[in-house]
């Protein structure tokens, strides 16, 4: 026998062999092997990884806990649990986890570290409350100038400068996306990228991109070569990725890498004349240029940590928003009872629409909250899991005791469809969290027990105040300066009823799982309010 043949027999067979002893273990004696989950993935991440594929990782996980139970078996050394105990015990800030290699599979290199893929809890801990301090009131009360103005210029594009009647169809997932990207560019650069302007900007191709960058790492940080690839990483990987990324992956890193480097520039200019930046120039890229370490009294981060941080910034912020603004006008128009009613609750509240900013009277709109609160119920922005590895000495959960090594988490989407705590889930009823005479306020308390919009602990949202005071002053001032309606015809954002079979006729605004919710739709026509029929 030829001895090159041979060696590739002895080598095919020791893999066949490992292949089938590893499934073998992994299905029989393998620590987690009394936890139930599909067959195929007590054996191989495979399953997983091709539902990551396939944009519906969420859709998959929820339908594995409707067959298994609230605690399932998803790859051969991972866990996901389906209970609000389970989430805070795995989240806060006591548990004994820390993130995965998940993390760190999607930063550019070692020294390209942001708050979300640093790994080491304390360290973690420290970014944490140096973005903490950049994140404080007076910080975001101070964006509100910047947001009402974009969001009124904006109001006036949707209307395409329309005076008699219904303008032409728009995707408002489109207009949603220009919006929050301008005022991310904004508090992040100092500068508007005018995507919302109707004329053609050169960022405008930047939207198309973000979706296949956030899908090229999510897919890599469910795939079976994430060890290695994590591995290769700082022997040799890093510097090639620099040359063979795909080009979303590039452009994306260019883009915020030339912004970047002009505004700390202009920063760094400013410092050394000894000049303070005026208040209106004070953005979020200030405040972290600005930042000291709580300890040492040093710059809190490094060059490319900073351009990490800002990166994570915009990306996040740009895309979470514009989810929920969309997500949120699929809702209410598909639902004309609710539409009405926080239409005329925002109407009733304010005189004019230059009334509505933060303040008492919009935090008095209850309904108007509620409507907010159910869409981030509905359309989660992270509909899957936020991966967390248990350390030495393992540890409990919900009666469960899981060992060092362990993957853990629990399915945002899952969740919050919960039949358990939210009754009907599959129905947009913003009344679930109001205490009236048909809803108690132990049912009210129940659902918020399992409500995580921005998740919990140090994995909280650091933004969501600044957040939900985009999405509250925008939506506020449409519904409050003009009339809207779906486009006749359009089904845009619905999704396929073979994939919500538990939707039982209730329609479900479709998201992909890119790691965060990408969606498309609803196609909406917009009216000058005091032209209602």
């Amino acid at each position: 026998m030829d001895s090159s043949l041979f060696v590739f027999l002895v080598l095919s067979s020791s893999i066949l062999c490992y292949i089938i002893a590893s499934a073998f273990y992994n299905h029989y004696f393998h620590p987690l092997s009394k936890h139930p989950g599909p067959l195929l993935c007590s054996v191989s991440t495979l399953p997983n990884f091709y539902h990551t594929i396939k944009g519906d990782r969420h859709l998959w996980i929820w339908s594995c806990h409707q067959e298994y139970g609230n605690i399932i078996r998803f790859v051969p050394n991972g866990i996901l649990l389906n209970t609000p105990t389970a989430y805070r015990s795995i989240y806060n800030s006591k548990a004994n986890v820390q993130k995965p290699n998940t993390y760190v599979a999607a930063s550019r290199d070692s020294k390209h570290t942001s708050t979300m893929n640093t790994i080491h809890p304390a360290t973690h801990s420290r970014k944490r409350r140096v973005l903490n301090s950049v994140f404080f009131d007076k910080a975001v009360r101070s964006a509100e100038a910047f947001i009402v103005e974009h969001v009124d210029r904006w109001c006036e594009i949707l209307l395409d400068g329309s005076s008699d009647g219904w303008t032409t169809p728009k995707n408002f997932a489109t207009p949603s996306s220009y919006l929050a990207f301008d005022i991310m560019g904004t508090l992040s650069f100092g500068k508007s990228f005018d995507l919302k302007e109707p004329n053609d900007s050169p960022f405008r191709a930047m939207l198309d991109i973000i979706p296949g960058f956030m899908a090229f790492f999510h897919a890599l940080a469910q795939s079976p070569v994430l060890d290695i690839w994590v591995w290769l990483k700082p022997r040799g990987l890093d510097t090639v990725l620099e040359y063979l990324s795909p080009p979303a992956v590039k452009k994306i890193y260019d883009f915020n890498d030339t912004n970047i480097k002009t505004r700390i520039a202009l920063l760094q200019k400013q410092k050394d004349s000894g000049a303070e930046a005026p208040e209106k120039q004070r953005d979020m890229l200030y405040y972290l240029f600005e930042a000291k370490d709580l300890e040492t009294g040093e710059p809190a981060y490094s060059d490319r940590e900073l351009y990490a941080e800002v990166e994570l910034l915009v990306l996040a912020g740009s895309d979470t928003v514009a989810m929920t603004l969309a997500s949120f006008i699929f809702h209410v128009l598909h639902n004309p009872r609710v539409y009405d009613k926080v239409t005329e609750e925002i109407r009733n509240t304010f005189k004019s629409m230059d009334d509505i900013r933060g303040g008492p009277a919009l935090a008095s709109c209850q309904y108007f909250r509620a409507c907010v609160d159910e869409t981030l119920r509905m359309t989660p922005v992270v509909p899957s899991e936020l991966p967390r590895e248990v350390l030495a000495g393992g540890c409990t959960i919900d009666g469960h005791h899981f060992e060092k090594g362990t993957k853990l988490g629990t399915s945002h989407w899952t969740l919050m469809h919960n039949e358990a705590f939210f009754d009907d889930a599959w129905d947009f009823r913003p009344e679930r969290w109001i205490v009236d005479e048909g809803n108690s306020s132990d049912k009210v308390a129940l659902a918020r027990s399992a409500f995580f919009p921005f998740s919990y602990g140090p994995a909280s949202c650091v933004g969501q105040k600044l957040a939900m005071q985009e999405i509250l002053i925008a939506i506020g001032r449409v519904l409050y300066r003009m009339d809207l309606r779906l486009a006749p015809g359009s089904c845009l954002g619905v999704g396929n009823p073979n994939l919500y079979p538990a939707a039982k006729g209730n329609v479900v605004y479709h998201a992909r799982d890119v790691y965060l919710s990408q969606v498309d739709g609803p196609s909406v026509q917009f009216k000058k309010k005091d032209e209602a029929e």
